[in-house]
């Protein structure tokens, strides 16, 4: 990996990485693009670091960061949608 990617995953990773060590179960990413490759590349880098998109949608009240991505924690992402099991 070249200094450059090196450099960009850390500036992806570094709000992520944050809120995980401060114990947030939810934390929120914005994007000025609207580039479904540049989505897809931050929600791979902060999955990898233990979150799980929730949902994507636009905020055009904010058009300098208008693309607002939640995630999850990876394992509370699991639990909520995991079906109740059944008492015997």
């Amino acid at each position: 990996m070249g200094i450059l990617q090196k450099w960009g995953r850390k500036r992806m990773t570094q709000g992520a990485i944050a809120a995980r060590e401060q114990g947030e179960t939810t934390y929120v990413h914005r994007l000025a693009s609207s580039s479904q490759q540049i989505q897809d590349r931050y929600t791979a880098v902060i999955e990898s670091e233990g979150w799980k998109l929730a949902g994507i949608h636009e905020d055009p009240s904010r058009p300098k960061q208008r693309w607002v991505m939640t995630f999850k924690r990876a394992g509370e992402a699991s639990e909520s949608t995991a079906q109740p099991s059944e008492h015997a």
